[in-house]
């Protein structure tokens, strides 16, 4: 399957500063991803592809652009969320369309989402009292349009491509196998890269995170808003107020900041 047909995401903003310009696409399905950018301000339709899946040949000016990672290019977040942006651009011209994809990875290795339950816990019994990655890579994707309002990453054929990658430590309490599978048991795991949610139940087994809060959910606030706002997309909310609020409105609280940002 290459797409859907497009669902309208809006929340109005009450003071949302500007012109919100073109119309925004958000290239992805996840409701987390969904959720951070309405609350950043943002009126946006959502385009979910499985182009992610495909291992096509990626154009020249794209794999020139992508930023430098140790890992497969198949499993370069970056990479995958200019596939995804890619394939909802061409469902939604004259838009900008936001791509972006999220990895989780400890000894070179990547945990994608869990088969089941029993590799669900097998990687957490990988992460317990340890610290891994959380790579998120963006792709903001508008077409060409005389002089662009800001510099981008790269140009392929009539669009213009910003693409970023975001990275963040995450550190686990050490966990016991019997706090492992009642985390397990409640279902959360299942859809989650790495098998947990930082976001969710499983926020109580990390102990710190170094870096992007926000990455790690899968959308990077910060730097959503400036590849966003490069790309002409306006009236967006300042990132470090709209995580605070969102924080809130999952009934948690910050962690030290630093070692975490937004």
């Amino acid at each position: 399957m290459i797409g859907r047909s497009p669902t309208e995401e809006r929340q109005p903003t009450a003071g949302a500063p500007g012109d919100p310009g073109p119309p925004l696409v958000l290239a992805s399905a996840s409701p987390r991803r969904k959720e951070l950018l309405r609350a950043l301000g943002a009126h946006f339709t959502t385009i979910a592809t499985d182009a992610e899946e495909h291992d096509l040949p990626t154009p020249a000016p794209v794999a020139a652009a992508l930023p430098s990672l140790a890992l497969p290019p198949g499993n370069h977040p970056t990479l995958l969320a200019w596939r995804k942006a890619h394939a909802a651009a061409a469902q939604a011209p004259g838009a900008v369309v936001l791509g972006a994809d999220t990895v989780v990875v400890i000894d070179g290795t990547v945990l994608n989402k869990p088969a089941d339950a029993a590799e669900a816990m097998a990687m957490l019994g990988r992460l317990s009292g340890r610290t891994h990655t959380v790579y998120t890579g963006l792709c903001v994707i508008r077409a060409a349009n005389g002089a662009d309002p800001a510099p981008a990453s790269a140009r392929y054929g009539e669009q213009t491509i910003w693409l970023e990658l975001v990275a963040a430590e995450v550190a686990f309490h050490p966990l016991e196998p019997a706090q492992i599978a009642a985390y397990v048991a409640t279902g959360e795991p299942l859809d989650k890269a790495g098998a947990y949610g930082l976001q969710g139940l499983g926020g109580a087994m990390v102990r710190a995170v170094h870096g992007s809060y926000t990455a790690v959910v899968g959308l990077p606030l910060p730097e959503v808003h400036r590849l966003l706002s490069a790309a002409g997309v306006g009236g967006l909310g300042d990132p470090a107020v709209t995580y605070q609020r969102w924080l809130q409105s999952q009934g948690k609280e910050p962690l030290p900041c630093p070692p975490t940002r937004p």
